[in-house]
């Protein structure tokens, strides 16, 4: 290896631990993003304020720095610029079908079910699309329905349909949220939400811990907490890993965090919400998997992204480790009895933003998060 500089993408806090655990691990960080006062700002070796959208400029600074690698983790919009540079590197990456497919939810829903991977009925409504021409596509559909943008993430613009009454309420409230003016329309799977935190390397896929999630619930479901190991039974554990497998296979996914959520319907059933190539944000990649599971998952993505093989040895004794967001005044009122009473329990928490009246809306609406761990 002639160096080790390593070419980051984005500053804030959901990057901060990839540019920590690169340090770490020996690397000369060299952080890339808007000059906005951030932690990675701060944290990295160098800090480059040029716009990570900027591909022309990203790959001109790339072939002046000359990396051993480019990494970003938790950010759909940083994965393209990554994928960008690394393909221009010749460093291994998903392909720009994968990559389009991965954060289009109605291409990903198509290539499952063309895949054979169990799914709901759905459907593509677009705006400008007529009333009764929607009411025809889903005549065959099943109450609820969920209507999602197709290009966003974080609970942005996702609704619950609970009758044909309140149909074009939630066509037109995640009509407003995509940005390409499209949505997919689907029927609501119940059931128990969790994702399964994966590597992919060479098309080879590796289960590393399974994510329980609690959600706001109807009609937005932006999530509450996370806890890992999730409570299922080694037979079931076994069965989502195969689903899983599959859905990575129909998809192409071949390098990389994976980051599938899906439903566990009463009657046993594994259905997807959505697949992304990326490790979960809200702290689930950076720090829930390698407390839970023992796994360096950093150092994993780090080395598939200078086009290394993943190491899968352990670095930690595994334990039990949980997400708590703060949303409420009793949310905030649990973390301070917490940190007075039991500060032992807490890993880290983040800058914790004054309470809002405002509805939740999103992931960004919530003050705070807090993680705690037990062994």
């Amino acid at each position: 290896m002639s160096n080790m500089r390593l070419m980051i993408l984005g500053t804030n806090e959901y990057q901060n631990p990839l540019i920590v655990r690169a340090k770490e691990l020996g690397y000369e960080t060299h952080v890339f993003g808007l000059d906005r006062g951030e932690i990675g700002q701060q944290t990295a070796d160098f800090f480059h304020p040029v716009d990570i959208l900027d591909y022309n400029r990203l790959w001109e600074e790339c072939k002046r720095l000359q990396p051993v690698g480019i990494a970003s983790v938790c950010s759909e919009l940083a994965m393209h610029p990554m994928n960008y540079l690394l393909r221009k590197a010749g460093i291994p990456c998903n392909s720009p079908t994968t990559e389009t497919i991965t954060t289009n939810k109605y291409l990903m829903r198509q290539a499952m079910k063309e895949g054979g991977v169990d799914s709901p009925n759905f459907t593509l409504v677009t705006n400008g699309m007529a009333f009764d021409q929607i009411k025809h596509d889903i005549a065959e559909f099943t109450f609820p329905l969920i209507i999602k943008p197709c290009d966003l993430s974080s609970s942005r613009g996702v609704f619950k349909i609970d009758t044909i009454d309140n149909l074009q309420e939630g066509l037109e409230y995640a009509l407003r949220w995509s940005k390409t003016g499209e949505a997919i329309l689907e029927e609501f799977i119940d059931g128990p939400e969790y994702s399964g935190e994966s590597i992919a390397y060479q098309g080879q896929f590796h289960l590393l811990a399974i994510t329980e999630k609690s959600t706001t619930g109807a009609p937005h479901f932006v999530e509450t907490g996370h806890r890992q190991p999730a409570n299922l039974s080694p037979e079931m554990t076994l069965k989502v890993q195969e689903t899983l497998f599959n859905a990575f296979k129909a998809l192409d996914i071949q390098y990389g965090a994976i980051h599938p959520e899906f439903r566990i319907t009463p009657d046993g059933r594994i259905l997807f919400m959505e697949i992304a190539t990326r490790m979960g944000g809200d702290c689930i990649g950076t720090d829930l998997v390698p407390l839970s599971s023992g796994y360096d998952f950093l150092g994993m993505v780090i080395n598939i992204c200078c086009g290394k093989a993943p190491d899968f040895t352990k670095i930690r004794t595994p334990m039990q480790a949980e997400n708590h967001y703060i949303m409420t005044r009793q949310d905030l009122d649990n973390f301070n009895n917490l940190k007075k009473h039991h500060p032992e329990i807490i890993w880290r928490h983040s800058v914790i933003k004054p309470l809002s009246d405002k509805p939740i809306l999103k992931s960004a609406d919530r003050a705070g998060y807090y993680i705690t761990i037990k062994p």
